[in-house]
């Protein structure tokens, strides 16, 4: 041993302490020279052949695995466990396969729900050791090898049994739960209240210790959820029910039903307080602190009804229990010495009888005697007071055994389930193995079934080293390990312990005394395991593995036996009280329903007795169960903890060493790490290797390419014994010491680098200011010198000599310098003389050649360019002169086939003329008959007014005034006549002047045309006065009609003629229509003549004429770069749209055309009215009838203008090429086809503007037809949901869409229901989209794409329905024009509460989706990826999974969070989810990225160093560019990432003086005290130079954070989610402009 070494010496109080050697230690030396931690120096005597075990290195110390320390052996395991117990408040470490738990007696905050999902689906050796992860490895293994697994915990009274079984069934009902509404797994948890009180009590190790052992199956489905559960029990401690030691209780049950003496339900009981009564007040302490009996009754009494059991099965429970307190108060007097008797009017017996319904009488009697049957006779024998009290105190124990059997059957029941299970896991929850100063019959009975665990806990440990040896393909060497079968064979065997105990038990005489002597005779010194005690001849000693027991023989046999009296037991048969009677029946209920259903073998076979009677004994119970417990552990996997207890005073995060050192040897921890020990203990895989001791490899090792080779290489240099290391397939093994062995010379490398790097710096610093110094120095001393020369040479001679001197050496030197400087000149000047003249002569021809080049290129341009102008130019002459002259003579045959039309219809017109005037001459006629048959009127009126001159002068006034307004219409009509004659001629001059007119340009035909259309709307105008006057004169002959009603018979007479006029005009009207007839048969003349010439035309081309007469030059410099092809297409296509253009303003002309006939014929039926009310007025009427005739005549000559215009056009704009003419022809048409090409250059202006004027009056129309409506029928409902909203894929639709269109086009639907002010289909419409929308997100609940889709689509449907609600609030948003849209009849905000709350729902599943796609790359990416390359923020220490865990394959990191969150972005983006809703979203996501992190953090010790902290933030600094990025500050998500920023800063700041903990407390404001706590305790160094934080520090620290408000929950809540709000965003979009894509399917619906 070296000098420094550290090395582990016994002591008296710690065990082990520990030293350091200060001088070196030599072969052969009895004295070991070692300083003590507290600076004592010692010589320790030492044994060369036993030294003091080394001690590990500091950075080993606190490993989360005790196998993976270099040095294994007890005072490491020790000291480990008390570092991490005492200092980092750990109170789980893993020892292999065995999780060792130390009772910490104080609740700590790492068993909630948070914790259960952080471990759950994790392997065993990411997290930090935990009860949790050895559950979550179980199921783990059931469900992927579908085997059966079971859990072993165990340790002493106190140790922590019971809470690390219930925390195991509690792990497996939150992780599994049942997929029915039975809640099974409520039920499993339900029994532990329920048995914890029937079958626990305060002993003075445990104030909640288990007195029997439980084995519980938990039962699982093939999708491994929770079907049932199945409990077996062992060795219930009957005999605290009569008898309790000082200090110590009943079981619980009781004091809870004494607490609860006093309720009404319990009062017929006759119950006290415990005090009361015997079998609760021995003991002497009948509450426990901080213990509410009375509470926990009523939770017993809670889980009774939640496992089914009803109150009347409770009652008759409470009723078994009172009715044993009643018996134990049972007074028997003694009498005399023999004999004893028991009072018949005892209250207690009373109510003991009366509670079970039994006979007092019979019950006071056999109390007090006893039945001894014999061949021949009955004796009947009176028992002393203590056999009495004995027989008594059986009775209690007997009947609270079949009690606890009865509880613990009908739980089974209770969770009992249909059909076969498919696995299990079962938790053995039994007691350790105890040793006490007195051991009795208990004690024995425990320590027996801890050989049998343990025997079969070596077996496995042993299997598994070998599977792992053979995995790695490494070769297997049979390891020596301690095989405890010889004491099971003396405790079990054929004439062993057992055996004979009950072999004595079947003797009437047997004693204690007798099984003693005859196990000394059997046993000392014959088995070296058996021992007599030298000072006792009533104990006897047997040597277990764990240590040496000495029990007392005194009570084997009587609790063996267990036996209760015959006649007592008869008595109770009879009782009439079911429950009771029931207990003991000759044939009882088995005790559970249940049978194992799987096959199993035994491991070895268990020697049974023939003797039928051995079975019924204590002993042979509890060998047979214990049998069958083993069968089943062998045919399960199994999984090990063990519970330790730190200190016997319970005081929390106290260890004694000596008890945790002892307990440590009991339960197979020792054992473990002794197997362990002699093989390979530490095992690290290639890469872990490779990071930790790279900086051991030379760089020649380095420069190879495999990692593996690299490795076995720097081991084979490192360790010289290839025995001390073994390489395996995936990992190296190492014997015990070589890693630490490795971390020495790392440290040592690491130290010499160190020194290196100190050397250099403190070397360079000397330089440094070494050199400073000497230049300081030399300064000084120059200066000084130069003073001290000054001084000294400084004189009137030396200064004129020195002057002289410098005068002669200035004008010296300026002459020789002037003289080398012209030299020089002359020189250069001559260089560049020379120099310069060469290259202005090469310059100058260089210019000449190229200024001839440029001459003769400009020539032989110009030449080539003029040549292919003139036969281009003339090529293109040709061909426009001959396209021209071919129009112009079309055009001319056009015209005169037009003036020849003109010549037709003008004789027409003459004739129709003549018709005229013969109708007007048949007037004149009729109106000199009308003009006698007046005079003769006169006549009569004049011998009428003489007649009646007298009485009648009013009369005579009317006639006359009828009389003149006869003589003014008769003047008024021939006026009239005269204007229509005259109109005739000047309309036949009209048609000549027009035809001249149409021949000179189109320019002149359009503006005659429009003013055309001006003088006829002028004229309709004048129509229109005249019908207001007409109007007015109805009035007025309306007042004159009252005078002349006397005179209406004389004028019927004269308006029979008015259906003659009217005849007349009808007739009129005819020709107006035969007029038009043939003006349209004249135009479809006119057309297929022009379709005629055209084709004349094309087949009088010559096309060879033309080609003729060009040379094949020519038409090569013509079809150069095909500018000829290039101009035809483009003629052509310039041709296609004017005839287009032309085509469409045809069009609108005679629309328009149409249009004024309309109104034409409007005016007529307005005129036909008037004449039906002015039939007595003929002058009217004949004024009437030539208007319409004057009309008529208009249009005619109106449209015979559009037709001559249609056809010019059609023969200016035909697309056809023409005929070439003769070439003499055409210089004298060029003048005239420039014009036309003048003219149709205004034609394309005209028609760009009217395109654009028709497409603004069409945009306008389109604005004001609709009003953001959609039309739909009541049956179409169902297929707007399936087409709008379940076939809808967001994928395709999104593209080019504005956001929310499903929501707009249904909100349209929304307001053509409230527009038809019908309630029932607006409510109709509502309900069947909201369900639509439910049943779309059902179906879809993890597709992130439809949630985000239809979550976006529910908020704009959410927020028309607001905007256009018609309120205040929201209508203040919107545009004039969306006001008009609003809703006007309902008032639909209960269905906006309704979609408010369907808008949450979609948006916490979609939180949900996107958490689930997350979660799993959290820990790997932010925790476990490490971006800082170079910086490993871990430290691989050898850990050894589990063989059968699971090797996560796919390795995320923080590119895949980051990748993942932008898919996220991007999608909500597409969807067009609002900003708001997107950054709450983020939000959410960073809070889930932070918590997931931090909890992990919290349960990973490894993680916890100064390098983990500057890989969490450089993480942390990626998601906050991220949010950068996606410009996300807003959305408060960077303030979530704050607690665990925090945490990353408490890992690297320093942590060692009081300053830094006051720093800690100030910045660390988002974390909790536990949380810091946690930390602290947590960190973990990852080199040596790295200090650990001391128990000093977290506690100033901790006093420091006193002061806080903030709760004791360590892990932050990862299904936390923050409000969600949905603020109001209205849509800028127009109703009137939304339209629906044909993908949608839609065309059912009507835009309105």
């Amino acid at each position: 041993m070296a000098i420094y070494n550290r090395v582990w010496i016994p002591d008296s109080e710690e065990v082990w302490q520990s030293a350091e050697i200060t001088k070196d230690y030599k072969a052969g030396d009895r004295f070991l020279h070692v300083q003590l931690e507290d600076g004592t120096e010692l010589n320790y005597p030492v044994d060369p052949s036993a030294l003091p075990p080394l001690r590990n290195p500091d950075i080993l110390v606190g490993e989360n695995d005790l196998t993976a320390l270099s040095y294994l052996h007890e005072p490491a395991v020790l000291h480990n466990l008390k570092v991490r117990f005492v200092e980092s408040r750990l109170i789980y470490t893993y020892s292999g396969i065995i999780l060792v738990a130390i009772n910490p007696y104080k609740q700590l905050p790492i068993y909630g729900d948070a914790i259960i999902h952080a471990y759950s689906g994790q392997n065993m050796g990411d997290m930090d050791p935990h009860i949790f992860a050895v559950a979550e490895e179980a199921y783990k293994q059931m469900a992927r090898n579908s085997k059966n697994q079971s859990i072993i915990v165990s340790g002493e009274s106190g140790a922590g049994k019971t809470v690390s079984a219930r925390y195991t069934m509690r792990y497996f009902a939150t992780v599994s739960k049942s997929s029915s509404n039975a809640h099974v797994e409520d039920k499993v948890l339900a029994s532990n209240p329920i048995t914890e009180a029937v079958g626990n009590a305060k002993t003075t190790r445990n104030d909640n210790s288990s007195r029997f052992g439980k084995y519980t199956e938990i039962s699982f489905d093939p999708s491994y959820r929770i079907i049932g559960a199945n409990m077996r029990t062992y060795l219930l401690e009957k005999s605290r029910v009569v008898f309790q030691s000082e200090n110590e209780r009943n079981y619980h049950i009781f004091y809870q039903l004494c607490a609860s003496a006093m309720q009404p339900e319990f009062r017929h009981l006759k119950l006290g307080s415990a005090e009361e009564f015997n079998y609760t007040r021995m003991g002497g302490s009948t509450t426990i602190e901080g213990v509410d009996d009375r509470a926990n009754m009523i939770e017993t009494q809670k889980t009774f009804a939640l496992l089914g059991l009803r109150e009347d099965f409770q009652m008759d429970v409470f009723k078994t229990l009172a009715a044993i307190l009643h018996l134990g108060n049972l007074e028997i007097t003694a009498v005399g010495d023999e004999r004893s008797s028991i009072d018949l009017e005892d209250s207690h017996l009373n109510m003991f009888c009366e509670l079970l319904e039994l006979n007092s009488d019979k019950m006071a009697q056999w109390l007090c005697h006893r039945k001894i049957i014999t061949t021949s006779e009955t004796v009947i024998k009176p028992m002393t007071k203590p056999q009495a009290l004995n027989a008594r105190d059986a009775l209690a124990k007997k009947i609270y055994s079949h009690l606890f059997d009865f509880i613990v059957e009908r739980i089974n029941q209770a969770l009992q389930f249909s059909g076969k299970q498919h696995t299990f896991i079962g938790v053995l929850d039994i007691y350790g193995f105890e040793t006490f100063d007195v051991n009795s019959f208990e004690q024995f009975c425990i320590n027996y079934a801890n050989e049998k665990l343990q025997q079969q806990f070596n077996l496995h440990v042993f299997k598994l080293e070998q599977e792992e040896y053979m995995k790695e393909d490494i070769p297997w060497t049979l390891i020596d390990f301690y095989d405890n079968q010889p004491v099971i064979d003396l405790i079990e065997a054929k004439m062993g312990i057992l055996e004979l105990l009950d072999e004595e038990c079947l003797l009437p005489q047997g004693t204690d005394e007798n099984w003693l002597q005859k196990l000394y005779n059997n046993f000392v010194n014959k088995n070296a395991l058996f021992e007599k005690p030298r000072m006792s001849n009533t104990s006897f000693i047997v040597q277990h593995f764990a240590d040496k027991v000495e029990y007392k023989c005194e009570g084997f046999l009587e609790k063996n036996r267990d036996t209760v009296y015959e006649v007592l037991m008869e008595i109770l048969k009879e009782s009439k009280f079911r429950l009771c009677a029931s207990f003991f029946q000759d044939n009882p209920a088995p005790i559970s329903p249940f049978s194992s259903t799987i096959s199993i073998k035994s491991a070895r076979p268990v020697l049974k007795s023939p003797n039928k009677q051995l079975r019924m004994t204590v002993g042979s119970k509890f060998r047979s169960s214990l049998s069958l417990l083993m069968e089943t552990l062998n045919a399960t996997t199994p999984h090990y903890v063990r519970c330790i207890k730190p200190n016997d005073e319970k005081q929390p995060f106290e260890f004694d060493s000596k008890r945790v050192a002892q307990q440590l040897r009991a339960c197979g921890v020792l054992e473990t790490i002794r197997i362990s020990a002699q093989s390979y203990p530490s095992r690290w895989t290639y890469i872990e290797f490779f990071s930790r001791y790279s900086i051991l490899m030379t760089q020649q090792e380095l420069s190879f390419n495999d990692k593996k080779q690299i490795c076995k290489t720097v081991l084979q240099r490192l360790i010289q014994d290839p025995n001390q290391y073994q390489f395996g397939r995936t990992k190296i093994f190492f014997r015990a010491g070589q890693v630490a062995y490795l971390e020495k010379l790392r440290s040592d490398k690491l130290r010499h680098a160190c020194i290196v790097i100190q050397k250099g710096v403190r070397g360079w610093r000397q330089r440094r200011r070494f050199l400073r110094v000497k230049q300081a120095a030399v300064t000084i001393q120059q200066y000084f010198r130069g003073q001290r020369a000054v001084r000294q040479a400084i004189t009137a001679q030396a200064l004129k000599q020195t002057w002289a001197a410098i005068i002669i050496q200035k004008y010296c030197r300026g002459y020789l310098v002037r003289k080398l400087c012209q030299l020089i000149q002359v020189a250069a000047v001559t260089i560049q003389a020379y120099t310069r003249g060469f290259l202005a002569r090469k310059k100058y021809r260089k210019m000449l050649e190229e200024h001839k080049a440029v001459i003769l290129q400009k020539y032989a341009r110009a030449w080539l360019a003029r040549r292919r102008f003139q036969n281009i130019r003339r090529f293109v002459l040709n061909i426009q002169l001959s396209y021209r002259v071919q129009r112009l003579q079309k055009k001319i045959e056009e015209q005169s086939k037009e003036n020849h039309g003109l010549l037709e219809r003008l004789t027409n017109l003459a004739s129709t003329h003549m018709n005229d005037l013969d109708t007007i001459q048949k007037l004149e006629s009729e109106l000199e008959k009308l003009a006698a048959q007046k005079r003769t009127y006169e006549e009569k009126g004049k011998k009428y007014k003489e007649d009646s001159e007298q009485v009648n002068c009013p009369y005579l006034r009317g006639a006359c005034i009828l009389v003149l307004f006869f003589e003014i219409s008769q003047c008024f009509l021939t006026e009239k006549m005269d204007e229509l004659t005259q109109q005739l001629f000047d309309d036949v001059r009209k048609e000549e002047s027009q035809r001249m007119i149409l021949e000179k340009n189109f320019q002149s035909q359009k503006q005659d045309y429009e003013k055309e259309i001006e003088s006829l709307k002028g004229e309709i105008k004048v129509l229109r006065e005249e019908k207001t006057q007409l109007q007015q004169q109805i009035q007025q002959e309306i007042t004159i009609q009252d005078d002349l009603k006397i005179e209406v018979g004389q004028l019927t007479k004269q308006a029979q003629k008015i259906p003659e006029l009217q005849k007349e005009i009808e007739l009129l009207q005819t020709q107006k229509l035969d007029v038009e007839k043939q003006a349209q048969s004249q135009k479809r003349e006119m057309r297929e003549k022009m379709s005629e010439v055209t084709k004349q035309l094309l087949e009088s081309y010559d096309f060879e004429d033309v080609r003729s007469r060009l040379s094949t030059e020519d038409l090569e410099h013509l079809n150069e770069d095909g500018e000829l092809w290039f101009a035809y297409e483009g003629l052509k296509k310039a041709t296609r749209v004017l005839e287009s253009h032309f085509q469409s303003q045809k069009e609108n002309y005679e629309k328009e055309i149409e249009g004024l006939n309309l109104k034409v014929e409007h005016l007529s039926q307005d005129i036909n009215h008037l004449q039906k009310l002015f039939r007595e007025e003929n002058d009217i009427n004949d004024g009437i009838r030539l208007e319409v005739s004057r009309l008529t005549s208009e249009n005619l000559v109106r449209s015979r203008c559009s037709e001559a215009r249609i056809v010019s056009v059609i023969w200016q704009y035909n697309p056809k090429l023409s005929v070439a003419q003769s070439p003499q022809k055409l210089s004298d048409l060029e003048e005239e086809l420039d014009m036309k090409d003048r003219i149709i250059k205004k034609l394309e202006d005209q028609i760009k503007t009217l395109t654009k004027t028709i497409e603004k009056a069409h945009a306008s129309a389109l604005s004001k037809d609709y009003i953001g409506m959609m039309e739909y029928k009541r049956e179409d409902e169902e297929r707007i949901v399936q087409n709008l909203i379940l076939d809808l894929k967001p994928r395709g639709v999104v593209v080019n869409m504005i956001p929310g269109l499903p929501a707009h086009i249904l909100f349209m639907c929304v307001r053509y229901a409230d527009y038809l002010n019908d309630a029932d289909m607006l409510k109709s419409f509502i309900n069947v989209t909201i369900d639509g929308i439910k049943q779309a997100v059902k179906e879809n609940s993890e597709d992130f794409e439809m949630l985000s889709f239809w979550l976006s689509n529910t908020y704009y449907f959410l927020n028309c329905l607001k905007q256009y609600s018609g309120e205040e609030e929201f209508m203040k948003y919107n545009t004039p024009r969306q006001n008009k849209n609003c809703l006007k009849h309902f008032d639909l905000s209960e269905y906006r509460q309704v979609l408010s709350d369907l808008a949450i729902r979609i948006y916490h599943q979609f939180v949900l989706v996107m958490e689930n796609n997350i979660q799993h790359m959290i820990v790997p990416g932010m925790l476990e990826y490490e971006s800082l390359q170079g910086i490993s923020g871990l430290k691989p220490t050898g850990f050894r999974k589990r063989s059968s865990s699971i090797d996560d394959t796919d390795t995320y990191t923080m590119t895949s969070i980051l990748q993942q969150l932008s898919y996220f972005y991007s999608t909500m983006c597409q969807n067009g989810l609002d900003s708001e809703l997107l950054k709450q979203a983020v939000k959410q996501l960073f809070f889930l990225i932070g918590a997931v992190t931090l909890n992990s953090l919290f349960l990973r010790k490894d993680m916890c160093s100064c390098r983990k902290g500057m890989q969490i933030r450089c993480n942390i600094s990626y998601l906050e560019e991220w949010l950068k990025d996606k410009n996300l500050q807003g959305s408060n998500a960077k303030e979530t990432l704050e607690p665990l920023s925090q945490a990353a800063w408490l890992l690297q700041v320093k942590k060692i003086t009081d300053d830094d903990a006051k720093e800690i407390c100030e910045h660390c404001t988002s974390l909790s005290t536990v949380q810091i706590v946690k930390i602290l305790n947590s960190y973990t160094p990852i080199d040596d130079f790295e200090k650990r934080v001391t128990p000093s520090f977290v506690r100033k620290v901790q006093a420091m954070l006193n002061n806080r408000e903030d709760g004791p929950q360590l892990m932050l809540d990862t299904k936390y989610h923050f409000q969600v709000t949905f603020p109001f965003t209205p849509s800028p979009h127009d109703l009137e402009m939304i339209q629906v894509p044909s993908s949608f399917k839609l065309g059912f619906l009507t835009r309105v």
